[in-house]
């Protein structure tokens, strides 16, 4: 598995990029300030950019947004047949997107 502490390794390959397109959905959890986590369910990815940045699509998640401001710690599942991965990074809100930056990659499956 790639990994990537300073953005200059590519962690998403072409079979990670394609379990990410072919999951049903996508489980996010957000950390906030006091160590709470928060777990919430999203469609699917909106946009794969480069090789280490999710695009999501914000609807209310206002404790996602909240958590994002308050820490900006993020991890990320999507698993599609028998293969599972589990994104950490950071995250932050623009608008009506959630832009994820990928720092480690770990298989679940």
């Amino acid at each position: 598995m790639g990994s990537s502490c300073c953005g200059c390794n590519a962690v998403l390959t072409p079979e990670i990029k394609e379990v990410i397109t072919q999951s049903a959905f996508i489980p996010v959890t957000t950390l906030s300030g006091d160590g709470q986590p928060h777990l919430i369910v999203v469609g699917k990815v909106k946009e794969i950019r480069g090789e280490n940045t999710l695009v999501l699509g914000v609807y209310k998640m206002e404790k996602t947004r909240q958590n994002l401001t308050e820490t900006g710690v993020m991890q990320v599942v999507a698993v599609s047949g028998k293969q599972g991965y589990r994104f950490s990074g950071q995250a932050r809100a623009e608008g009506d997107e959630v832009i994820f930056t990928v720092k480690k990659v770990a298989a679940l499956l």
